[in-house]
């Protein structure tokens, strides 16, 4: 859902070279992690400029179809999941109670985990602001990676060290010198200022497993540090590591993946991740912690809200919610929304900008175009509505949990790099999330049919509830407290032997023997 089937251009070339960099600098090893395999995500920046001048040279590609083995993405993930050896075994040993996990999660810990030990890393700015004025247990403590970070250094000896081997692979007789990437004049520099920063991470992250009893570890993201070191370590030390879904992804944000457990909205991430070579048995859905608590945040009514921005009632409101998307295509929206309003009088529309999303809606507003008024929280929007529209954000999914209808908008999108490389803008059409809409003049008939067709709201409505019942799982707990059992299971003297092997792909126990209470066996 999150990715089309197709294996195309794009995958082929960014997972090819990236397939090349593990190869090539394999040797570059620090404390048993490789340290290329943490470099994902500036690697994959590195070379955007020349996937997207290659990606439509046919024959280029057919020449490298033919080089590398890739023909799916659970081919890539099989291929470059690269598991380190494990050195130790440390989630036997039961005096390791302690839990790790990011400061974003500190709500989730203070509801759940509040008897017992939790180590909350403060990695960046979101772990940071949401620490902030919190009451902690005696039981908790802080370790600030990101203050450490600032103040360390790698070791000379280190960098002498990996710097040489660098050396020793870009001179190899494979050619260096010929290859598309390793041969541009910026890449040795910018490899050894990667290298030296990982192991600096490395020190500090291994550090932190030495000197506090950690046996779980949990993070959001393993394509960025710290997740992307500490499941290494993890694998090495033979610790669970929990990947929790806290966005809708993609394949760029999440493959290569090593983690031994997966923690995900629902079903759809299911699937998604089984079609990409990971064991459904290391699967667990526990809903959304991101999304479990957005109707406390909701303090103002609708009637509020319409009186602040809008001169004349209401009888129909759509809210627009905007990605960051090129402002082409948001200005393509706004046009429809234009012509919706001056064709159906009863419609107001409330826009919605994403956080990233630098295009100006001034010009658009209107006595029925209004932007979202200050002091007004999304959820508060999204419940005043009586239809979310969007393209693929996950405000479609908080809509429907407030039992609102999804309108999808799907205009041309072109090709992107970050945004639109294998289809991910189109998972609310696929998913049947609601009417989709491709023009004004769709957006326009699909409104006026709300408006006038009897059962045709409570029709979206339940498009709607069935799009999400695949996208989030609900059962009478909360998602708090399955991934609270979760973590205590792992946590248990009787699941210690159980949840990490290391010979094969895919390492968890399946949540029948692992999380019998979890899982509602």
């Amino acid at each position: 859902m999150f990715g089309g089937d197709e294996f195309n251009a794009h995958l082929l070339l960014r997972y090819g070279y990236t397939h090349d960099l593990f190869e090539r600098f394999s040797q570059v090893v620090y404390k048993g992690v490789e340290l290329p395999l943490t470099l994902l995500r500036p690697y994959h920046v590195l070379i955007r400029d020349f996937i997207d001048r290659k990606r439509e040279d046919e024959s280029f590609v057919e020449r490298k179809r033919k080089q590398w083995s890739f023909r799916s993405m659970k081919d890539v993930q099989r291929q470059l999941q690269r598991l380190p050896p494990q050195r130790e075994d440390w989630g036997k040993d039961a005096s390791r109670d302690m839990i790790l996990l990011c400061g974003q999660y500190v709500d989730f810990a203070l509801s759940e985990l509040s008897d017992r030990r939790v180590l909350l890393l403060h990695s960046n700015p979101y772990d940071l602001r949401a620490l902030q004025g919190k009451s902690l247990p005696s039981t908790f403590e802080v370790y600030s990676l990101h203050e450490r970070l600032l103040r360390s250094s790698a070791s000379q000896q280190a960098r002498a060290e990996l710097f040489a081997l660098i050396d020793e692979a870009l001179a190899d007789r494979r050619g260096a010198a010929e290859h598309e990437i390793f041969s541009m004049p910026r890449f040795p520099e910018w490899m050894r200022s990667c290298i030296g920063q990982g192991i600096v991470l490395v020190d500090l992250l291994e550090g932190v497993l030495k000197q506090y009893p950690v046996g779980v570890i949990m993070d959001h993201s393993e394509l960025i540090y710290p997740g992307s070191i500490l499941s290494l370590l993890a694998r090495s030390y033979g610790l669970p590591f929990i990947n929790v879904q806290n966005h809708l992804t993609s394949d760029a944000s999440m493959i290569p993946t090593r983690a031994t457990h997966y923690a995900v909205w629902g079903p759809s991430m299911t699937q998604w991740l089984v079609e990409r070579g990971i064991d459904e048995s290391s699967i667990v859905e526990v809903g959304s912690l991101r999304l479990e608590h957005n109707e406390r945040r909701i303090q103002k009514t609708r009637e509020q809200l319409l009186r602040e921005c809008c001169a004349k009632p209401a009888p129909f409101v759509l809210v627009y919610t905007t990605e960051s998307y090129p402002e082409s295509i948001n200005f393509t929206v706004m046009r429809w929304m234009r012509k919706l309003v001056r064709m159906l009088p009863d419609v107001q529309v409330i826009v919605k900008p994403h956080p990233s999303d630098k295009l100006s809606y001034e010009s658009f507003v209107s006595e029925r175009i209004h932007l979202a008024p200050s002091g007004f929280d999304l959820q508060d929007i999204l419940n005043a509505s009586d239809c979310v529209a969007t393209i693929s954000s996950t405000t479609a999914i908080e809509g429907a949990m407030l039992k609102k209808g999804i309108i999808v908008l799907q205009p041309e999108l072109p090709y992107d790099y970050h945004i639109n490389y294998n289809g991910y803008p189109y998972f609310l059409d696929r998913g049947q999330a609601g009417p989709v809409v491709h023009s004004a003049r769709e957006l326009v008939d699909c409104i006026a049919a709300l408006l006038t067709r009897e059962g045709e709201s409570e029709a979206v409505v339940q498009a709607g509830q069935q799009f999400l019942r695949q996208m989030v799982f609900t059962d009478d707990r909360t998602p708090s407290q399955r991934m609270g059992g979760l973590v205590k299971s792992l946590l248990d003297n009787e699941c210690r032997q159980a949840y990490i092997r290391t010979e094969g792909p895919n390492h968890a126990s399946t949540n029948e023997s692992l999380l019998p209470d979890v899982e509602g066996n």
